[in-house]
């Protein structure tokens, strides 16, 4: 009987304390809800100082700390846990005395105040703790490209030079491309850049000397380089820009996205796209919206390519066109190649050298390429079998010490991305007018008819087909307008003389893919297919 009273002074108490705990949580929950608001908006307030001071911080590229950014993390997660509390208090009460009909669900509601109070009050402490919300990052993940290049690379590369010990005129026209494409690079109107031009006139050496710049730019803190080519697909720009940033390989290639996104999508980036010939999502790679940048963060992209239809595609909002080099900064260029104690050598020396440069049409690759291979040769009967060569459309012939592909094999790139034969033979076929002869529209489009290269039921549909071929050629720089507008302004083109010497050089090496016609000089001895489409 003893022992019975004893458990029941011990047991009772604490039953009664229990029941006491948990009914204190029905009389007490408005003022418990009370609480966990003031404590909210009291946490709320810090968050919106820290963030300011983030903010603050930013055009100094500070970024916020580690400790900061997990902190402002929690908040939000605790913020949007303590607001649905206090939204199902308000919904579950009829009253302002916090009576309701369910009164198991207002002591869970309740209790849940209380100890999402606790967690505010302790996240609101912890706040005082954090000395440092902002640091200077260190640079991410950048690096220079090779300052120079012994070899020509495949599709368009040019040799790097580093730069000569004065300021000659070539190096000063390069400088002032870079700087234009810099400018817009830095500006924050454009998010996507394209830089467009014929093969080999310098669009990768630009695009490498844009990624030295930046790499040591504070401003930036990301600058990937990505050599597309022919054949890309987002997939291999994905794993090019993980492997860069040295990140998760795992998972799939949703997964890869979210990955490069989260990554880049609160700092300032450059991704720089090298040689690029077809559209890529951007938003499949994971590359956020260049055009819809975070404040005081820098979104860029910068891309080079053959043709004006990538630029549309990429949805590229300022273009610029590399051109070929005119004859004074041509000239400076090739002796920069050859050195200038070798052209003024002999007399017969720099004569060939002009007529050389000339021939070359102010082609960078084509001068670096020829130059280099002329760089030690002082005798003026090797100049003039060069000459020779290069009238004759067999720049290949050529021995290069310098190169392991010539000009004519890197310029093809642009002949084979043509979709078919007959557009090939088209491209071909303008070889035959003569060096630096202005072609007519209409007369390059009837020339195609009459060797049958258009097929059309009707002359309209002829000429249309003919008009779109041209298009299309213009597009990859295979074709020009003819810089002289007194001629007949849009509607005659031209080809560049390193471009027409490929066709030539395509031409001949083909033979029997080309039964229909010989090419000699700009002339051709035989057209066995000509049909009368007049009527």
């Amino acid at each position: 009987m003893e022992f019975l009273k004893l458990a029941v002074s011990f047991v009772v108490p604490f039953i009664l304390y229990m029941v006491m705990k948990h009914v204190v949580y029905l009389f007490t929950a408005r003022g418990t809800i009370r609480a966990l608001e003031l404590a909210t908006v009291e946490l709320q307030s810090l968050k919106k100082v820290v963030e300011t001071e983030i903010n603050k911080a930013k055009p100094e590229n500070r970024a916020p700390t580690n400790e900061a950014q997990e902190w402002v993390s929690q908040v939000e997660t605790l913020v949007k846990e303590a607001e649905e509390i206090q939204q199902n208090y308000r919904q579950l009460c009829w009253c302002s005395w916090s009576i309701s009909p369910n009164f198991h669900t207002i002591h869970n509601i309740s209790r849940s105040a209380a100890v999402k109070h606790v967690e505010v009050k302790s996240l609101c402490d912890k706040k005082a703790n954090i000395e440092v919300l902002t640091v200077h990052p260190p640079p991410l993940l950048t690096h220079e490209m090779p300052a120079s290049s012994s070899t020509i690379e495949a599709e368009e590369t040019m040799n790097i030079l580093p730069p000569p010990a004065h300021k000659t005129q070539a190096y000063t026209s390069k400088l002032s491309k870079l700087e234009s494409a810099l400018h817009f690079v830095k500006d924050d109107v454009h998010g996507i850049i394209g830089i467009w031009g014929m093969g080999g006139v310098g669009k990768t050496h630009l695009l490498k000397q844009i990624n030295n710049e930046l790499s040591r730019d504070p401003e930036f803190n990301v600058v990937v380089f990505i050599t597309c080519s022919k054949h890309c697909s987002e997939e291999k720009v994905q794993n090019e820009i993980i492997d860069n940033l040295r990140l998760d390989k795992s998972g799939s290639t949703k997964q890869k996205q979210s990955t490069i996104h989260n990554f880049l999508k609160e700092r300032s980036f450059v991704l720089l796209l090298d040689d690029l010939w077809n559209h890529v999502d951007l938003d499949t790679i994971g590359i956020p919206n260049p055009l819809t940048a975070v404040e005081a963060c820098k979104r860029k992209i910068v891309l080079t390519t053959r043709s004006t239809e990538v630029c549309e595609q990429m949805e590229v909002n300022k273009r610029l066109r590399v051109d070929v080099l005119n004859w004074d900064d041509a000239w400076a260029l090739f002796q920069e190649q050859v050195s200038k104690e070798i052209i003024d050598c002999d007399p017969m020396v720099q004569k060939f050298a002009v007529i050389i440069v000339k021939e070359l049409g102010g082609l960078p690759l084509a001068l670096i390429t020829v130059g280099r291979a002329m760089y030690d040769k002082a005798d003026c009967n090797e100049w003039e079998k060069a000459v020779e060569l290069l009238k004759e459309a067999r720049l290949d012939d050529v021995e290069f010490s310098q190169a392991n592909q010539s000009v004519f094999h890197t310029l093809r790139f642009s002949y084979d991305s043509l979709k078919n034969d007959t557009l090939k033979q088209c491209f071909l076929h303008c070889a035959l007018w003569p060096e630096d002869h202005p072609i007519q529209k209409n007369d390059l489009i009837e020339l195609w008819m009459g060797l049958g290269l258009i097929d059309e039921p009707n002359i309209q549909a002829a000429y249309n087909v003919g008009y779109n071929y041209i298009r299309t050629l213009q597009a990859i720089c295979l074709l020009e307008i003819h810089d002289d507008y007194t001629i007949d302004g849009d509607g005659t083109l031209k080809m560049h003389d390193v471009i027409r010497d490929m066709a030539l050089w395509i031409a001949n090496s083909q033979g029997a893919d080309l039964k229909s016609w010989n090419v000699q000089a700009g002339t051709y001895k035989k057209a066995q297919k000509v049909r009368n489409l007049s009527t």
